[in-house]
């Protein structure tokens, strides 16, 4: 289905940047704990936002928690004079989430519905200010007193990245131009070994920032055009783990067009993929891409992934980085233990909304009983 709003965020994909979030506050919790010196108050706060941070990576009422977390990280930034004023862009980072649509995809709130993407959006409102939060931080670190005392080649940099990144955010076109140079001039600041906690902050906005459409989804080596068929995946109509990964694909995909779904054991697979083909596959998902080449394996979810566009082809980029022999022998491990981890379906078709299931076919040979009659 189509996604109306104006920026690439998924739920998946926010659900990443929650996690990632949540991890920065987990850390930066964990290093107030170990350092609070038996001062009983630093401890029950520091305790206390680990949980909540623990809350806001696993997705279960995180908005109500970040808002909590947002004014314990406020406390902590009074109380403590080793914790700067400058982490406050990642307080409100947090103050932002806490007013987020609940329930992304991959939260634990959003397990158990039966539509996986369940509708969400990231509101344009709320991804406007993320980009106001990542200016706010730069200001802050081009005025720091500290950058008043480095070299003046630092100062130049750091105050020409801010007024070249507010100029060029301001366009809908440059704005990605926007993103890099942000995260340029403040590799140039860590480079410089200054304010690394303002960086740290900031790091939250930066991420959020950034519009997933900017990272176009991969598609066949050929030039697509209309008459190009589907992508096809083939997955495992009895394999609980395989029912769960169709749905990440389909609440992630955001164009309907491009890719058709059916059970390995179903006619779909055995009409598009040649049964001398099908005689040498492993046992996995199978990908047919476009211009018919065959994936399985870890290539196969390389292959979605990048299919997907965003973070997820960012990941699967990043992944390909591992040589196939150690991606293969992971997905193999899995592969065998799978039935162990998850339930066995009773269908072939994940519980999917009308919409959704249009998508799939699924056809198969009638029994062979039914059959000879």
């Amino acid at each position: 289905m189509s996604r109306p709003e104006s920026n690439g965020w998924t739920g998946g994909q926010y659900s990443l940047w929650r996690a990632l979030m949540g991890s920065l506050v987990l850390g930066l919790s964990v290093w107030q704990l170990v350092g609070c010196k038996g001062d009983v108050a630093t401890l029950v706060l520091s305790g206390t936002t680990i949980a909540l941070s623990l809350v806001c990576i696993l997705g279960w009422w995180d908005g109500p928690a970040a808002l909590v977390l947002a004014t314990l990280m406020g406390v902590l930034v009074f109380r403590d004079p080793e914790l700067p004023t400058s982490a406050w862009p990642l307080v409100a980072i947090l103050l932002l989430h806490g007013l987020a649509p609940p329930a992304p995809f991959g939260s634990v709130m959003a397990r158990g519905r039966t539509d996986p993407d369940g509708g969400w959006t990231l509101p344009t409102w709320l991804y406007r200010c993320a980009w106001g939060v990542l200016l706010l931080a730069m200001v802050m670190a081009a005025f720091d007193p500290r950058i008043e005392a480095s070299e003046p080649i630092i100062r130049l940099l750091s105050r020409a990245g801010l007024v070249a990144t507010t100029v060029l955010a301001a366009g809908n076109r440059t704005r990605s131009w926007a993103w890099l140079l942000a995260g340029l001039t403040g590799l140039v600041l860590a480079a410089a070994g200054t304010l690394p906690w303002i960086l740290l902050a900031s790091v939250p906005a930066w991420l959020l920032a950034l519009d997933p459409t900017w990272i176009a989804a991969g598609r066949s080596s050929r030039s697509p055009n209309a008459t190009d068929p589907p992508a096809w995946l083939f997955y495992d109509g009895q394999c609980g783990l395989c029912h769960r990964f169709v749905r990440i694909v389909l609440a992630e995909d955001r164009d309907p067009t491009v890719l058709r779904l059916a059970p390995l054991a179903g006619k779909a697979f055995r009409e598009v993929v040649e049964p001398s083909i099908a005689a040498t596959l492993p046992e996995s998902i199978v990908v047919v891409t476009p211009d018919s080449r065959v994936l399985t394996r870890s290539d196969a979810i390389l292959g979605l992934g990048r299919s997907l566009g965003g973070w997820w082809r960012l990941l699967a980029g990043v992944a390909r980085l591992v040589p196939r022999p150690l991606r293969d022998l992971a997905y193999d491990v899995i592969a065998r233990i799978r039935h162990r981890l998850f339930t066995r379906p009773t269908k072939a078709c994940p519980l999917l909304p009308p919409a959704l299931r249009e998508r799939f076919d699924l056809r198969c040979d009638p029994p062979p009983d039914a059959a000879a009659e």
